[in-house]
Order: structure tokens, then sequence, then C-alpha cells
């Protein structure tokens, strides 16, 4: 599943040249791929794109490690709810569709939540929050704190720390809290680096990066 990243990422990249020759449309494109080794392997993409306020369209992928076995393909679409000088949140509504022998068939609603906040020009962070929700009887309630995080900015970098945490079904809550650096990589994007404390002090290293490809309307 790592080929696919990389290659979604140089195509992601090849969306600069290609809206420089043709009538790009006003909406920004964000391209995302993270992945993670040992016991919280996972592999995720994600594209979307915003009109001002708006998330028309919002679609993403994610495995755990054996694609073959079980996967997940969602879409959403949402907007900001929330947007002052020291918080902005923004609000997704998604269908995901777990795919695989292993998966039950199960369909799920997920409201997805996402706040940034920023205390002083150098010190903020995130938070994001989303149940699954049921829409089958082969689904399973599950409840994930993807990232609460706080970070200092020192320009090219940035770095600091947080907790994250999973439920599924009545199961016991799972404390995962990380340190985080992020590097700041200009046209390339930014990179995130997550160390990640697992239960059972396992540790899992993550690699998450982003882009923003923005797009100007062409006048008339």
């Amino acid at each position: 599943m790592i080929k696919p990243i990389i290659a979604f990422i140089i195509a992601s990249l090849a969306v600069t040249s290609v809206s420089a020759q043709t009538t790009a449309p006003s909406t920004d494109v964000y391209a995302i791929a993270r992945t993670a080794t040992g016991n919280g392997e996972y592999h995720y993409v994600e594209a979307f794109g915003q009109k001002g306020k708006l998330i028309p369209w919002d679609i993403s992928y994610i495995d755990f490690g054996h694609a073959s076995d079980y996967r997940e393909v969602i879409i959403g679409a949402g907007g900001t709810l929330f947007d002052s000088k020291h918080l902005v949140v923004i609000g997704e509504g998604y269908i995901d569709k777990a795919l695989g022998p292993t998966s039950g068939g199960a369909t799920y609603l997920i409201p997805w939540a996402l706040a940034i906040y920023h205390i002083t020009p150098k010190v903020g962070g995130q938070v994001t929050y989303f149940p699954y929700l049921p829409l089958n009887e082969a689904g399973r309630i599950q409840h994930v704190l993807e990232r609460a995080k706080l970070e200092y900015d020192f320009g090219r970098i940035k770095m600091g720390g947080g907790y994250a945490g999973y439920q599924f079904g009545q199961d016991e809550w799972q404390s995962r809290p990380f340190i985080t650096t992020t590097l700041k990589a200009g046209p390339v994007g930014n990179v995130e680096l997550w160390l990640q404390r697992l239960p059972s002090n396992h540790l899992t290293f993550q690699v998450r990066w982003d882009r923003t490809f923005h797009t100007k309307p062409v006048a008339p």
C-alpha cells in the first residue's frame, strides 16, 4: 500500500502544473496522505475541495495494513461552522462503507468535527473527534479522538504533543498519547512526524503529509 500512497502524492503535486495550463475553478484542493508502522499500521489518503466556507466534496480511503481483508471508502461534505481570530470550527458529514471479506459490509454515518485554535500567534493546536454511527447491523459504534494537540511554531518547524484515543463498541477506551514535529516544506507541503504510544506500551511512528493547491477563478 506504500506505493499507492507515493503515487497519490506525486499525482497531487502534478495538480499545480496542470492548473496553471487550464481554466482552474475557484475551489482550492487539499491532498492528505498518512501512514504508520508496527501495531498501529494504517494507510490513509484523502482529497477535498473548499470554496469559501463550503466543502462541497471530500473523499478518502483507509486500510489497516491488510487492505485485501478490510478497507474503508468515505465520502462527505461540510464547511466552516465558526470562524474567529482564535478559533475555527469545521464540521462534515460522511458516509463510510467498509469493504473486504472481514468487513461484514458495514456502513456508517460519521459526523466529523475539527477545532483549530490559537492561544497566541505561535501557540495553538487542533482537536478532531468523530463517532462511527452504524447504519446497518454489521456495524459497531466507535468513538475516535483522532488528535488533540498543542504546538509551538518556530517558523519552519512546529513541535508539540497531544493525546488521541479510541473506543470500539463497549470495549475499554484506548489512550494513545503522542509527540509531534511538523516540517513546513514549502511547495512540497507539510510533513508531520508522530511518535505515538499505543496500548500495552507499543510504539508506532507516523508520517502525515498535506498540501494545499490554491486556484484562482479565471477573469471573464
